[in-house]
């Protein structure tokens, strides 16, 4: 079975109708039928919700409904050991906090991060410390 972390990029993709909404598409309709398994840490949703926010309170308020009908684990602790992750890549690849947060869940977790941001995931990708599935 496979498990993926899905960032907030990847869902704003699925969400916009954007190039890559296919491939979320499918995971999720994978997930549906438990042929996979879909992490997603609340920090993730949080990030969601202020990007819909941005674009109006009407929006926003339809992300949360829309995003917890999708069959998601959400994660919604961060214990010492994902701290600790969270230190690891923020210090080694000067990443953002909230990406350090989806590289330490996808590495405690150990699942694969379905995103579309190369600019913030490349290099890591290149070091072996976390697997990747790109949408674009």
């Amino acid at each position: 079975m496979e498990y993926y972390k899905l960032d907030a990029c990847a869902m704003i993709a699925f969400f916009d109708d954007e190039a890559g909404t296919e491939k979320v598409n499918e995971i999720l309709d994978n997930a549906a039928e438990s042929a996979c398994e879909v992490l997603m840490h609340n920090s993730s949703v949080a990030e969601l919700y202020y990007n819909a926010l941005k674009s109006g309170n009407q929006k926003a308020e339809l992300v949360l409904p829309s995003l917890y009908s999708y069959p998601i684990r959400y994660i919604d602790r961060i214990t010492t050991d994902m701290i600790k992750w969270m230190g690891y890549f923020k210090t080694t690849y000067k990443i953002s906090f909230a990406d350090s947060i989806v590289l330490a869940t996808a590495k405690l977790y150990n699942v694969k991060v379905v995103t579309s941001d190369h600019h913030e995931f490349d290099v890591i990708e290149k070091s072996g410390d976390v697997a990747f599935e790109w949408i674009r």
